[in-house]
């Protein structure tokens, strides 16, 4: 998950992600906890390097309140909200 989320992020910073959330997250959780917006608080201004602490601590964080998405046969499921999405 910390990969899928780098890649999002990367690709947002640059302007060609069209996705709602990261490969593997659910996209009502992701929406609801607005974690595109923090991201911008959290980097505005500061180095937002793949290396930086200020990066690399703000995917944890993300991983740590997200990792309740599990994947049942070709559809995930999300023990959050209750949601099922086609993989």
């Amino acid at each position: 998950m910390i990969e899928n989320l780098k890649k999002y992020f990367k690709a947002k910073s640059e302007g060609t992600e069209n996705r709602t959330a990261p490969e593997g997250v659910c996209p009502n959780c992701w929406g609801k906890q607005e974690w595109d917006g923090e991201f911008y608080k959290k980097t505005r201004g500061k180095n937002t390097d793949q290396d930086s602490d200020i990066y690399n601590n703000f995917i944890k964080e993300v991983v740590e309140k997200l990792d309740k998405i599990t994947l049942q046969k070709d559809t995930y499921f999300c023990e959050t909200c209750n949601m099922k999405y086609d993989k």
